[in-house]
């Protein structure tokens, strides 16, 4: 039986939110604007990412319901314009899901001001994450445990939960959906496939944002180990 997960210490997601920070300014490659956050924008170096788990790197149901309680101590509502999160959205949900794959929206920004990502372009890139969530197109094998062989990994654990998460890949940083636990990726949101909803009612965007510099169930990574 897995250990329950051990307090992460206030440091500790300090320097994650940071490590994500510097994946934003890494690989999203879209400008943010001035936010409470923005002093962290411009901080230099790399960081330790906090792998989260029970005992080991095992995951839970309750370090499951644990990360939900976390995530959706909010109010809802939409991430704000150069949130790390919300410029994610926009570039993974704001198109056409397709058979033969994403295409992603390639004409002039909304914003406002017009060219620019804003709030109407986030609203479309959250509407597409809502709709994805709640029926996804394309599920990635999660599931079992950290590092077991891909023959082993499953589509749907059971556990009734769906995850946005996301991991380093050879074009830089990108986002996957599950319906299994995602063990050693950065896991962002998680939503009750039942009541997907409910979480964006609630969500906090400040927590999604230090999520995606914490390891689910898996090792510590710094921004380098992740590539």
């Amino acid at each position: 039986m897995a250990r329950p997960s051990r307090i992460v210490p206030l440091l500790v997601l300090g320097a994650a939110a940071y490590s994500a920070t510097q994946l934003f300014i890494a690989f999203v490659g879209v400008p943010s604007t001035t936010s409470a956050q923005g002093s962290h924008l411009r901080l230099q170096g790399l960081t330790a990412v906090q792998a989260r788990g029970g005992g080991e790197y095992d995951v839970s149901d309750a370090d499951i319901e644990r990360f939900y309680a976390e995530l959706t101590n909010g109010v809802g509502g939409e991430p704000p314009k150069g949130n790390l999160v919300s410029e994610m959205i926009v570039k993974f949900f704001h198109g056409e899901f397709t058979t033969q794959g994403f295409k992603r929206y390639s004409g002039l920004w909304k914003g406002p001001p017009p060219g620019n990502i804003g709030k109407k372009d986030i609203a479309v890139g959250l509407q597409g994450l809502k709709e994805q969530m709640k029926n996804p197109m394309f599920v990635t094998k999660g599931g079992v445990g950290y590092g077991v062989d891909e023959s082993q990994k499953v589509v749907d654990d059971g556990k009734g939960w769906v995850w946005l998460a996301a991991e380093m890949s050879p074009g830089g940083l990108s986002v996957e959906l599950l319906t299994s636990v995602p063990y050693g990726k950065r896991a962002i949101l998680v939503a009750k496939q039942s009541n997907v909803d409910e979480m964006f009612a609630k969500v906090n965007w400040d927590q999604a944002t230090t999520n995606i510099g914490i390891t689910l169930g898996g090792p510590h990574q710094t921004i380098m180990d992740g590539r």
